[in-house]
Parts: structure tokens; sequence; C-alpha cells
């Protein structure tokens, strides 16, 4: 038994931007949110308005903020952009589409899948950088919030590593996670035993904002 609850996070993806269409490879590349995306964010912002959040965490990308502070304005509070939440950077590929990148960089989108962890383009980051950047940073926002309910609103990249953390999976298996625009998900801590992912990859349709009742067990505490 996982025992009294402690820090709960919605860790939210940013909504649909406005090179969506284009599948492009934005990482720090200060893109915008669609009109889809903002009414993404609206919509996350109203099904959460009666959580009782006590703090607002985001990337300092616009379209990451954009998210943050609609779900701040709804509980009177100011979010708290950090940088280390920014996406992976893509360095020379910044923006462009995959069409782009097939076109200017032949076979390099395939040396990047063979190499999930390590793969980095000129000027970017790889995962493994990514994981060393984003974790500690995580580490120190759930230490502020023992016993509190947190939003932390950033990125596809960011989030599956922190999933990853939290579940213990490999790096190189990341893209076995979806994050679609404005996704998702719950992570519940407890003072004893181990975090649970609540949801993933689910959306503001699917936000239970009830708590449970129901007590939570370890898997490895049933094998």
């Amino acid at each position: 038994m996982n025992g009294k609850k402690a820090c709960r996070i919605y860790l939210i993806r940013h909504g649909e931007t406005t090179n969506a269409q284009k599948i492009c490879f934005n990482g720090h590349y200060n893109v915008d949110l669609s009109k889809n995306g903002l009414k993404q964010s609206l919509c996350i912002a109203e099904a959460l308005k009666t959580t009782p959040i006590k703090a607002v965490y985001s990337s300092d990308l616009k379209r990451a903020q954009i998210g943050a502070k609609c779900i701040a304005d709804k509980h009177n509070l100011r979010h708290i952009p950090y940088k280390n939440l920014r996406e992976l950077a893509f360095g020379d590929w910044e923006g462009l589409s995959i069409a782009d990148i097939n076109r200017k960089h032949p076979g390099r989108l395939k040396e990047r899948l063979n190499n999930l962890e390590l793969f980095h383009v000129e000027g970017g980051e790889s995962f493994f950088q990514l994981r060393d950047r984003v974790i500690p940073k995580f580490k120190t926002i759930i230490a502020k919030h023992p016993d509190d309910t947190i939003v932390i609103f950033c990125h596809g990249g960011v989030i599956r590593i922190i999933l990853a953390h939290i579940l213990k999976i490999s790096v190189k298996n990341l893209f076995r996670m979806n994050q679609p625009y404005a996704s998702i998900n719950i992570i519940q801590y407890y003072k004893e035993g181990d975090p649970i992912v609540e949801l993933m990859g689910g959306s503001h349709k699917n936000i239970d904002n009830q708590e449970s009742t129901e007590k939570k067990y370890p898997l490895n505490n049933i094998l």
C-alpha cells in the first residue's frame, strides 16, 4: 500500500502550434499557438478550474506559457516559467519540417531513429542531455510542493523524459508514449511507496478532479 498522498502533478503538453500541419521540429523555436491550440488551452483551464492547484510552472517558450497562464488565471496565480523546461533543442533543424530535413539532410532522420539517446543536430541536444537538464529541475519543483497539487505545462519531449524517469523506461523507448497536442498526464506521489501515473496522454475530457478513495498498490507488490 502506498499510504498517504503527497504531491500531485498535472503534466500538460502545450496546444497545437501554427505550423502543426507541416510537422516541424520546433525545439526552442518560439512558435505561436494556432486558434485551435488556444482553444485547447482554454478547455484545459476550464476543466481544472475546481482543482485545488497551488502552483503553475511552465517552459519559458510562448506556446507553453499561453496555456500555463490560462490555468493560473483561473486560480488567481502567476505561472512561473523556467528555461530548463524547454523542449529538446534541435539546433540547425529548429523550425524545419520533416520534408525540409529529408530534402536538406537526407538520411539524417533515420540516423536519429537508430540512435535516439545520443543523436543530436549541430547546435542541438541529445535526449540524454535533455534528461540531464529537465530531471533536476523537475525534482526541485516537486521538493517545493510535498503536499500540493501543481501544474507543469511544457512540451512532448520534456513530458516523455519525466514519465520515463517516473516509470524507469529507457530513453530509447520514449516514443512508445503517445503525447498529442494538449495531452494531460497525472502523476500522484505518496509519502511512502512508488509514484503512480494515473493518466497518460489524456485530454481535458477525461481529467478526474475527484480525489480517489481507492488504495493504490505498486505493481511490484502484487506480481
